[in-house]
């Protein structure tokens, strides 16, 4: 894998690595009732996906048109990582519903 190709795994996984962690802390603090703080913690998980989107979609791209792309581990761990991270945010997303949902329960039955 050359050099720039390396570069763009990296970032990839970087990013994605940035939005699963975002996810996660979200769904903590949906948990704990901090709603404001888990859509802030979503919206940071979601503009890193996005970055970590942009260079998939840059890489795939740039394959189209003819650039050669080595199929390496590194590029497999780096999907791998992609992908992980959209789920997280998903399943964040939708824990920070049920959680909230779960708050306006509680409200009703005091």
């Amino acid at each position: 894998m050359d050099e720039k190709q390396l570069a763009k795994a990296m970032q990839l996984i970087s990013f994605a690595g940035d939005s699963k962690s975002a996810s996660i802390r979200a769904m903590k603090a949906a948990e704990d009732g901090d709603f404001a703080e888990a859509e802030k913690l979503l919206k940071q998980a979601h503009d890193s996906l996005h970055q970590a989107h942009n260079i998939q979609t840059a890489w795939m791209s740039a394959e189209m048109g003819g650039e050669e792309v080595e199929k390496s581990l590194l590029l497999i761990h780096s999907q791998d990582h992609f992908m992980a991270a959209d789920i997280m945010m998903t399943v964040a997303e939708k824990q920070l519903n049920l959680q909230k949902e779960i708050q306006s329960l509680r409200e009703k039955l005091q």
